[in-house]
């Protein structure tokens, strides 16, 4: 006797199968001056994304947001930690804008982002603390590592437009595209700003 399953268990492997099965695109990015990381990212993916059960994380500790960039697919929820001996607050100036209040020491707060952007993390108690969170519209995304190089795993074979996100970066750089095509599961790019 064959197995049966069910018709929404069919239809979610096949509408997973593209992201699962996909291939890799690896490369570098270059920004003159840059120390921090960049967020490299497929513009536009085929397939509905949902958001990820699981919570994402930003720490506050010794006064740094830690990552300091985070790039979440919308509909993410984030859960802000403090870790610090001092009360903290989570703001956002951008896009829905946000104020989380404050809170103690192994206090969370969290915030699901319903919008794709990149969203500045700011504490009204400590100024000189920064962070971004940078919301996508699909899971194709990596974070530069200290040489600049990045890995986005699950991309299907086809033609994409890579964006960066650096706070380095000035808007005409932030707009530009780098096509990269995915053939046999590979795809390479060389990103220099």
């Amino acid at each position: 006797m064959i197995p049966r399953i069910s018709t929404l268990a069919f239809a979610t492997t096949l509408a997973c199968a593209p992201l699962a099965w996909g291939g890799t695109i690896t490369g570098s990015v270059k920004i003159k001056g840059a120390a921090q990381p960049a967020v490299v990212y497929v513009e536009a993916a085929p397939g509905a994304v949902a958001p990820p059960s699981a919570h994402a994380h930003i720490d506050q500790q010794k006064m740094t947001f830690i990552p300091y960039l985070l790039p979440v697919v919308v509909g993410t929820t984030v859960d802000f930690l403090n870790h610090d001996s001092v009360t903290h607050n989570v703001f956002s100036p951008d896009a829905e804008s946000y104020n989380l209040g404050t809170w103690a020491k192994g206090e969370t707060r969290s915030y699901t982002f319903k919008k794709t952007g990149v969203y500045t993390q700011l504490c009204s108690i400590h100024p000189e603390m920064e962070g971004f969170v940078v919301v996508l519209s699909n899971p194709l995304f990596a974070t530069t590592d200290k040489a600049g190089n990045f890995k986005i795993a699950n991309v299907p074979d086809g033609h994409y437009a890579l964006k960066v996100f650096s706070k380095k970066l000035k808007k005409p750089d932030k707009d530009k595209k780098f096509p990269v095509d995915v053939s046999g599961g590979t795809g390479t790019s060389a990103i220099t700003f």
